[in-house]
């Protein structure tokens, strides 16, 4: 069921066993989830069906330090959320980052991936994807030949989603609309969690429409999905109970905020060009798309004290070209936005028939994606942030148009992602001599800085951190359940809670996560309903 709060009387109080905080990824697979096992949700959508400017105005930032693009161009305020533009990749994280790294300055999680390694599974599922390995058993399975042979890299495939899987929205939006356990409120912007007197549950949040009318929502379980600026700003901005904010007695919210750095240090052309795309274009198995990633072994990053890091192949192609516009055509569908394609594009598709053509015979009989000739290929090194205090999302004092303040972003590339990208190019440039892939165009100073590439690095819209997990209130903000430490019943189903990056995307992960987080709501539930019936049980007797 759908509700916008524009439609409703000011002062109207709602009521449900969860109260979820953003319709994006995590708060629709967790409505979903939760109504199949018995609770009543209200979802709380601060957006509305599409996207709207007045909305996005809201996720407006101020920079403290280096451009932080996430913030500004990976946020959607809508229902759906950031799955309307999401690439759809999955991968899962490996073992050795959940475990305290040296490198990390011990920095680990406090689950291991056998924890999730289930709901990963069940994610796949959700997505349409295969189920075939990420790892590079992949290819032995399918009957293909090895593509590298190298002990320092640990060769690992990404799946990806179909574009008509990608926008949630579609998929377990529709579900929770079609619910009758699951209201979905939009323009239900939330600007307060107000906790007990006692700070040690929350009663209820309080949420705002575009006419600054106020409503309240009470639930036995209250979740933020908000993603991960969006959840410490939240945190941060209730203050009626707690002065620093919810969960932030330690001065712990908003800080260790982190993303991948990546950097785009050679564009190939000629025979190198044919060689990398020969070895690494990526591979069509069983309907799913799979990508390549040649990542930095354990080995070789303990050997260099290297942070997680990894290589992958970036195609670009023309806008212009067949397979650009069938692209267009396909992102368009995932947002839900009719297509107004210029003259180039309603050419580019009659002229690019061969180009098209080709793809699907790649696709069908030789299980490889086909690149055209005009498009770009890149080699790109991806690294994870070295966890930082410093870098960190805070309020300022101005106020957004309903009310609440506005985040500052302080994020910054350090040294240590620097020499991790250097090394690591030396020992590509090493290890693609000796695997007999020649004729690149390298910088001139790897590995000894790569200043010139370097000073081209940006954020991959992964934002990560600023509600940590962590034993103790004293090491993070969130227990190993997802419950903000000191508060019964509140939780967080968002990257913010990952202590590290490793070198895969996190979506997948925290998918996983929120399936986690649902069962152990359950289990609370369940818990709860037979310790009462015990008690009766006693008192009767």
């Amino acid at each position: 069921m759908k509700t916008d709060l524009q439609d409703v009387p000011a002062g109207t109080n709602f009521r449900s066993d969860v109260c979820i905080v953003g319709a994006g990824v995590a708060g629709l697979l967790l409505a979903t989830r939760l109504a199949k096992l018995g609770f009543s949700v209200n979802l709380l959508e601060a957006g509305g069906g599409n996207l709207e400017e007045r909305s996005q105005e809201l996720y407006n930032v101020a920079m403290a330090e280096a451009n932080y693009a996430g913030a500004t161009e990976a946020r959607f305020r809508v229902f759906g959320g950031s799955s309307t533009r999401w690439g759809g990749q999955l991968l899962p994280l490996p073992d050795e980052v959940f475990q305290g790294r040296d490198a990390l300055g011990g920095t680990g999680w406090p689950i291991s991936r056998a924890d999730i390694e289930s709901y990963y599974a069940e994610v796949q599922d959700v997505m349409g994807v295969n189920t075939l390995p990420f790892t590079a058993d992949l290819l032995k399975t399918k009957g293909h030949a090895t593509i590298l042979n190298s002990p320092d890299i640990r060769l690992r495939f990404s799946k990806w989603a179909s574009f008509s899987r990608r926008n949630l929205a579609r998929t377990l939006g529709r579900e929770c609309l079609a619910s009758g356990s699951i209201t979905v409120f939009l323009h239900a912007n939330v600007v307060a969690i107000e906790l007990r007197d006692s700070a040690d549950a929350v009663q209820s949040v309080t949420a705002r429409d575009y006419e600054g009318r106020e409503f309240v929502f009470r639930a036995s379980e209250f979740i933020l999905t908000a993603g991960t600026i969006e959840t410490c700003r939240l945190l941060l901005a209730s203050r009626s109970v707690q002065p620093g904010g919810v969960g932030n007695g330690n001065d712990l919210v908003g800080r260790y905020f982190h993303d991948h750095v990546s950097v785009p240090f050679i564009t190939l052309a000629g025979p190198a060009r044919a060689e990398v795309l020969r070895r690494f274009a990526p591979y069509f198995f069983d309907g799913t798309l799979h990508t390549p990633k040649l990542e930095a072994s354990p080995e070789l990053q303990a050997r260099h004290g290297m942070l997680a890091v990894m290589a992958h192949i970036a195609l670009e192609e023309p806008e212009e070209s067949g397979l650009g516009a069938v692209r267009q055509v396909l992102r368009s569908l995932q947002r839900r936005e009719w297509l107004t394609p210029p003259g180039k594009l309603l050419l580019g598709l009659p002229r690019g028939a061969v180009d098209i053509a080709s793809a699907w015979y790649g696709m069908k009989f030789r299980q490889r994606r086909y690149v055209t000739p005009g498009a770009k290929v890149q080699i790109k090194i991806d690294t994870e942030q070295m966890p930082s205090a410093i870098n960190r999302i805070r309020l300022e004092n101005r106020v957004d148009a309903v009310g609440m303040p506005k985040a500052v972003i302080d994020w910054r590339v350090s040294a240590d992602e620097k020499r991790t990208v250097a090394t690591f190019a030396g020992e590509l440039k090493r290890i693609f001599a000796a695997e007999g892939i020649s004729g690149m165009v390298w910088p001139q100073d790897v590995p000894a800085g790569m200043d010139a590439a370097i000073s081209h690095s940006h954020d991959t819209y992964h934002s990560m951190g600023g509600t940590r997990f962590g034993a103790s209130e004293r090491e993070g903000v969130v227990d190993a359940d997802l419950r903000v430490h000191g508060v019964e019943n509140l939780f967080v189903a968002s990257c913010s809670v990952f202590p590290s990056g490793g070198s895969s995307n996190p979506t997948f992960t925290l998918m996983a996560l929120t399936l986690r987080l649902a069962k152990h709501l359950n289990a609370r539930r369940n818990s709860v309903a037979t310790a009462t019936s015990v008690a009766a049980e006693v008192a009767a007797s």
